[in-house]
């Protein structure tokens, strides 16, 4: 969901370059004035329909999150998802049937307690159409900070600007390092503070305007 922030923020950046420049970082691209809204959002609508095909009951809700859900924001254009299941984890056969989908379990993910991920979609990685999939309990805080933060910087201008700052400073750099198997890592290193500090910015700012609520 964009808010008036990024919406004005992607407008504007449309406006300045028609042609949307691309950086190649490590074989990803990188979109200076970011993926196109409506394409994203056609992976995660398809991705979507699959989870509930396949999860059936066992899934609770399924929402985008990170960066590809800040419409207009740079970046690269894989689909970021969550989806909440109970029971936790994913059961066996329903993994089986994701696998044959296309999404392959990759186990736990680094990001928070509970949470498996899967790698997925469609066409080479980290291009359109690819899928970063986060499975985690019903409840879980992880789902109500991814929240957080997507809402923070859609509504905050000087965020947006400040985190997109440091992506397209950070893609800028990394694509003129001569190692280029490690452009993309160098360039998660590169925002990986700002980002750290507008997630806690954004968890305060919820939790202050919604409470602890999902």
């Amino acid at each position: 969901m964009a808010s008036t922030a990024s919406s004005t923020a992607h407008k504007h950046r449309q406006d300045d370059d028609k042609n949307n420049d691309v950086i190649m970082l490590s074989g990803y691209p990188f979109y200076i004035n970011g993926p196109n809204p409506s394409d994203v959002q056609a992976v995660f609508e398809k991705t979507q329909r699959i989870l509930q095909d396949t999860c059936g009951d066992q899934l609770v809700s399924v929402e985008r999150m990170g960066s590809s859900a800040i419409d207009g924001i740079a970046g690269t254009p894989v689909c970021d998802i969550v989806a909440e299941l109970s029971p936790w984890p994913m059961n066996e056969q329903n993994k089986a049937k994701l696998e044959e989908a296309g999404y392959e379990c990759q186990g736990s993910a680094p990001h928070t307690d509970k949470d498996e991920w899967f790698f997925g979609g469609d066409g080479e990685p980290g291009h359109l159409g690819r899928v970063v999939l986060h499975s985690v309990p019903k409840g879980s805080e992880f789902v109500q900070d991814m929240r957080a933060f997507c809402e923070y910087v859609n509504n905050h201008p000087e965020a947006f600007e400040r985190y997109n700052n440091v992506k397209v400073q950070g893609a800028i750099l990394m694509s003129k390092s001569e190692k280029e198997d490690g452009r993309l890592i160098g360039y998660k290193q590169k925002k990986d503070q700002v980002c750290k500090d507008i997630k806690q910015e954004a968890i305060k700012w919820w939790i202050e305007t919604n409470g602890n609520s999902l």
